[in-house]
């Protein structure tokens, strides 16, 4: 009983201790993509808008017009549903946001407090779990809405380590369900099947015994693949391989240095590719890591997590050239399990003086972390506050130039939207966004030839947006090419078959080409 009350003590008061530290994003409201795709999610109507929202993916669930994506995500919209049963947006998914990260961290202490005996004490699972919890590169994913995504998949993933391993197919059935969790949250939890094996290694535990659970695990991720197949959800577009080794070892020297020193916290960190160094760093602090996982057992877990982790972070980076916080949550996971095995080390070492070093070291770092969390936090209330934070820390940040620009064109000031634009696409030249961006802040101020090359250029970068294909063939119907225009016009209905006006537009440029009379009338009536 008293083991008991010692566990349970320790999980709740790390819960509370993360719910506290991250009470103050309650205020905040929609910010970034919430805007564009939690705010108008049929998710948060009803239950038959949930179903709606389920059944397709991200982006077309929130706006029909967008082609079909790769991203779909139905336990997190249904945890938007569940939200907001309770109470109004935003501030309820606020509040499961904070909830979320709560539970995750009572998880993890848990995971925590299993692996360290309690004759070591509650410093070592304490200090790891509150160093977690309390890390500010963890902000973005609490404090955002659009995070929850990344909020799921910790929990699932705190879950499956901290659920006790059994022989039997009931508890392997668990594990499966667990895994199956994580998948529906994101889909880049599928990087996490190394980690079961790696669990069954640490432990020694023969692959007889261990088949259960792999084949529960397996039928997960069958379960999800033939789901998504049956949607007709469009599979990933994947980096080449070569390209992607590289971004990957950068990735984990990245997030294993931000680990011990985060940098100033901004919505976006450009991705600045670190040459033959920042490899040769990344391949030395993995093949540390595996080096550490193969002389302690107990440690292939830990690594595995911080590792497989990392493998979706990097094919986002290499396909968005972004180096976002909201990647460390999910590898961090294992990242604490290491700081644990190293106070515990540090505890038990010999020499005095080596006794405190990682306590206090981690004490410390986790004492600036919440004062750095509790300073970051009003940065999220708003789209101004947290784009204004963002060119605090870097006046040339792509994002939030690009936001900052089309919020400027949503006022009128075309002037101020196509100044602004203009940085962002110096900073990121090969944004398709941007450049649809800049191609609408022009056509609007009346710069049409300005427009039409930003247009062309929004679709060459990035063909499958169906917005920047309407800017063009806008551009082009101005400019008097309706040829062109028909041609822009038949590549949106290619992409969007439900893109507003479109049909009708064809039905217009049709008419123009023909120049049949009485046309405009059929048009008229076809709309």
């Amino acid at each position: 009983m008293r083991e008991w009350q010692r566990t349970a003590g320790l999980a709740v008061a790390l819960a509370v201790l993360a719910a506290a530290a991250y009470a103050p994003s309650v205020r905040c409201g929609w910010v970034w993509d919430d805007v564009n795709l939690v705010q108008p999610s049929p998710a948060l109507e009803d239950f038959a808008g949930l179903r709606r929202a389920a059944a397709t993916d991200l982006y077309h669930q929130a706006a029909p017009r967008l082609e079909p994506s790769p991203y779909w995500r139905p336990l997190a919209l249904a945890s938007f549903w569940l939200d907001t049963r309770v109470g109004p947006a935003p501030r309820a998914l606020h509040v499961g946001n904070i909830l979320l990260h709560a539970m995750a961290t009572a998880l993890l202490a848990l995971v925590l407090l299993r692996r360290h005996s309690p004759a070591s004490g509650l410093a070592a699972p304490a200090l790891a779990a509150t160093w977690w919890a309390l890390h500010p590169e963890n902000v973005e994913a609490v404090a955002w809405i659009s995070c929850r995504y990344e909020l799921l998949c910790g929990l699932a993933l705190a879950g499956l380590l901290a659920l006790p391993w059994r022989p039997g197919a009931g508890r392997a059935a668990l594990h499966g369900l667990l895994f199956l969790a994580g998948l529906l949250s994101k889909d880049g939890f599928g990087a996490m099947l190394i980690v079961v094996p790696a669990m069954d290694w640490a432990e020694r535990r023969a692959p007889t015994l261990a088949a259960p659970r792999w084949v529960a695990v397996a039928c997960a991720v069958a379960a999800w693949w033939g789901a998504r197949a049956a949607l007709g959800l469009p599979g990933f577009d994947m980096p080449p391989l070569q390209e992607l080794a590289q971004v990957f070892l950068d990735t984990v020297r990245i997030y294993f240095l931000r680990a011990i020193v985060p940098p100033p916290l901004s919505i976006g960190h450009p991705y600045a590719p670190g040459g033959a160094l920042g490899m040769a760093i990344g391949a030395a602090i993995l093949l540390g890591l595996a080096a550490a996982a193969v002389w302690r057992r107990g440690l292939a877990a830990p690594v595995a997590v911080f590792l497989a982790g990392l493998v979706p972070a990097a094919v986002a980076i290499a396909k968005f050239g972004q180096v976002p916080e909201r990647y460390f949550y999910l590898p961090s996971i294992g990242l604490a399990l290491v700081v644990a095995d190293l106070i515990e080390a540090c505890l038990g070492a010999r020499r005095w003086f080596v006794r405190p070093a990682a306590p206090v070291a981690v004490a410390l770092v986790t004492l600036v972390g919440v004062v750095r969390i509790e300073a970051r936090l009003p940065d999220w209330r708003s789209d101004d506050a947290i784009f204004a934070a963002a060119l605090r820390a870097d006046p040339d940040d792509a994002e939030a130039n690009l936001k900052l620009g089309i919020a400027a064109g949503r006022r009128g000031d075309w002037a101020e939207a196509s100044r602004v634009l203009a940085i962002a696409q110096r900073t990121d030249p090969h944004s398709g966004r941007i450049a649809g961006a800049l191609a609408w802040a022009m056509l609007r101020s009346g710069d049409l030839a300005a427009g039409l090359r930003q247009a062309e250029r929004a679709t060459a970068i990035d063909g499958h947006q169906p917005d920047a294909w309407y800017y063009l063939a806008l551009a082009r119907h101005r400019s008097g090419d309706h040829a062109g225009e028909l041609a822009a016009i038949e590549r949106i209905l290619e992409l969007s078959p439900d893109f507003p006006g479109a049909r009708a537009g064809r039905a217009f440029a049709a008419c123009e080409v023909s120049g049949r009379s009485g046309c405009a009338d059929e048009a008229r009536r076809a709309e």
